[in-house]
């Protein structure tokens, strides 16, 4: 066998001693019986000359493990001691950095604090002035007319001639004081905003391993809390609590439904029904109308009241916090009061608008006030995948509370599909401010970052024959998303 010490003799043929090596035998030992019995032909080596022969490679592999494999595993050992050393300075950088960050957030939340603190201050002080000066004027009134006027009727009475009595009470019975009146004072109070974890996570910031958000990690798998399928398909889905509205942009009707897809509420609106958005302040449904250009609310009592017209064919709308319309139409985006009034933007003085070519779908965030649209650019779906107008790209807007762009995106490389086409249709906000779309060539819904359009993860990903059209979320994490087989699917996101 390869590297056995010589043994006084052979195990075959006893008393006989080894003499040579087989190398064709995996270097068995020899002695000359084994020669002539088995080896017969086989190349051999003299023992002796064997033995110096692995001398040497055992010399030569001794030198290289002590100059290069365990030289190389000590250097590994003093660098594992280094980057050991090196690994607690890098957390503790990371320590400090979130420290750092806190207490900055802590500083604005202090001068927030300060800030409204003041502006109470300031209140109270006005409200102080304007009670003062009403009491000065009402300690002057009784110092100065009430004795005025009082001694004057005293000086009639005890010494007036009948002249000066029948002219006094001419002039002043009948009459009646008129002290100074206090202006209405505004009553002040405090509105508390909502607290958003989410929405703080996101200004602290996450900690990432080689520069990935390990909270935006893809979702292997997701849990489908219940999924149902409508009687007609849905291209539009607007939740309201637990329940949600879902209407079609080629019908009349819109159904309000809860979960398990069982309708509690029919309306009949007799014209078709483009899209839809919900009131945050009035919890109705409004809805745009593309044969006749026209802006309707459903009211709390199920009436539908047109509540004005747009100049281009609307597409898409969604209400504000503010109860501001944000009503996208074929070639632009613009803002409207609930009446009709075209909104004009505080910054730049002029109207809120945005150019867009298709805003299909439009949602607007609670927090931050944006607003994101899936801007379909004009392109249907099986045009855009045969390649026809290559220059049309359809894309996701995110803008500001002004309509001022913030970022727009047309593809996102991290994500596989087709020849990387890109053709979102849905959207909606999350809590943390970040925008979650369908996108129809993965057949996927998507999170991007709301600030910059930075890809997070996948969120869910349909099949061949049930592709994500729309999506909304409800208050409490739980995602609906509708397909393009008439199916509702509701999804714990978060």
């Amino acid at each position: 066998m390869a590297g056995q010490v010589p043994v006084p003799g052979c195990t075959r043929h006893p008393g006989m001693g080894f003499v040579y090596v087989c190398t064709y035998c995996q270097h068995d030992l020899l002695c000359m019986k084994c020669m002539v019995d088995n080896h017969k032909g086989h190349e051999v080596e003299l023992l002796t000359d064997y033995l110096s022969g692995q001398r040497r490679e055992i010399e030569k592999s001794r030198e290289n493990l002590a100059n290069t494999e365990f030289s190389k595993l000590e250097k590994d050992l003093s660098d594992t001691d280094t980057q050991i050393h090196e690994n607690g300075k890098s957390f503790q950088k990371i320590r400090e950095s979130i420290r750092r960050q806190g207490n900055a957030m802590k500083t604005e939340i202090d001068n927030l604090i300060e800030k409204s603190i003041k502006h109470c201050d300031d209140m109270e002080k006005k409200h102080v002035d304007i009670l003062n000066s009403f009491r000065t004027e009402l300690s002057q009134y009784l110092n100065e007319d009430k004795e005025t006027k009082l001694d004057r009727c005293q000086q009639v009475l005890t010494s007036g001639t009948n002249v000066e009595v029948i002219s006094f009470a001419r002039d002043t019975l009948g009459t009646s004081i008129v002290p100074p009146t206090l202006g209405t004072l505004p009553t002040p109070g405090f509105k508390a905003g909502t607290i958003y974890s989410e929405l703080l996570q996101r200004m602290l910031g996450t900690i990432t391993e080689d520069g990935d958000d390990q909270q935006y990690q893809p979702i292997a798998e997701f849990t489908v809390q219940s999924q149902f399928t409508h009687s007609i398909y849905v291209s539009a889905c607007r939740t309201t609590g637990d329940e949600a509205w879902l209407s079609f942009w080629d019908d009349e009707d819109i159904y309000r439904v809860d979960q398990k897809g069982k309708v509690n509420e029919k309306v009949e609106c007799s014209v078709k029904v483009t899209n839809t958005a919900l009131s945050p302040s009035a919890g109705t449904v409004w809805f745009c109308c593309r044969d006749d250009y026209t802006v309707r609310e459903v009211t709390s009592s199920g009436s539908i009241v047109t509540r004005f017209s747009v100049t281009n064919q609307p597409t898409s709308l969604c209400i504000t916090g503010d109860n501001t319309v944000v009503v996208g139409m074929k070639g632009c985006i613009r803002m409207y009061t609930t009446d009709g009034r075209e909104v004009a933007s505080a910054g730049a003085g002029g109207p809120c608008r945005q150019e867009a070519v298709w805003p299909h779908h439009m949602a607007h965030c609670t927090q931050t006030g944006d607003i994101a649209a899936a801007d379909r650019y004009g392109i249907m779906f099986d045009d855009f995948m045969a390649g026809k107008e290559p220059e049309k790209l359809p894309r996701i807007i995110v803008m500001d509370k002004h309509l001022n762009m913030k970022f727009h995106m047309t593809q996102i490389g991290t994500v596989k599909s087709n020849g990387n086409k890109f053709y979102p249709r849905g959207v909606c906000f999350d809590r943390a401010c970040n925008v979650l779309f369908t996108e129809n060539v993965s057949k996927s819904v998507l999170l991007i970052d709301g600030c910059d359009g930075h890809y997070l993860r996948t969120i869910y990903t349909g099949t061949s024959n049930s592709v994500p059209w729309d999506i909304s979320l409800q208050e409490d994490g739980t995602l609906w998303i509708a397909d393009s087989r008439c199916g509702v699917r509701v999804i714990t996101y978060k």
